[in-house]
């Protein structure tokens, strides 16, 4: 084996390209662990006339933007189990503080909860702040409570009521979330 070194040095190039290439792609796995690692949602749900129970997430997708002339936030969440999620879209964050869904900016929050996101074909699966209830009173409401906001990290809590379009009611509650960005 030495002498294939010594007469073929494309062996050992080849060798130490395929280290190098481990090495970065180990340490960038390594940095992509460590940025979603830290992530979690948690809180209760319930829909309909199920019973409350636990909602849960590690994985937490946080993303920053610009729309409508003002930055948004927007967090969603799926609970790989139940496969119910939440979606929350905030406009003109600027800083940590209390957002209410809808809002009474120009431009209105969004709330939302999804039943079952492998059945996003069927309308009843998605309650929102904005739809009426069954008496068609439109109680949905939500609030946000960003207690972090950095250029890495947030962390808050949050609570949501809505309903789907057959006035069914769903409800999140105690959740707690936090996520790089």
């Amino acid at each position: 084996m030495k002498q294939n070194f010594k007469k073929n040095p494309i062996v050992l190039l080849s060798i130490i390209l395929l280290s190098v290439a481990t090495i970065i792609t180990y340490s960038n796995n390594i940095s992509a662990l460590e940025k979603s690692g830290k992530g979690f949602f948690s809180g209760k749900i319930k829909f309909e006339d199920s019973l409350m129970h636990n909602i849960y997430a590690d994985k937490i997708e946080i993303k920053r933007g610009f729309e409508r002339g003002l930055k948004t936030l927007s967090i969603a969440v799926i609970d790989e189990r139940s496969s119910e999620s939440v979606f929350i879209k905030l406009f003109g964050v600027e800083e940590k503080g209390t957002f209410f869904i809808p809002g009474e900016g120009k431009v209105q929050n969004i709330g939302n909860l999804i039943k079952d996101v492998n059945q996003y074909t069927e309308l009843t699966n998605f309650y929102q702040t904005t739809l009426t209830n069954i008496e068609g009173l439109k109680n949905g409401v939500g609030r946000v409570n960003i207690t972090k906001l950095t250029d890495t990290e947030i962390e808050g809590e949050l609570i949501i009521i809505g309903n789907n379009s057959a006035g069914k009611q769903a409800q999140l509650e105690s959740a707690r979330f936090r996520a790089n960005l």
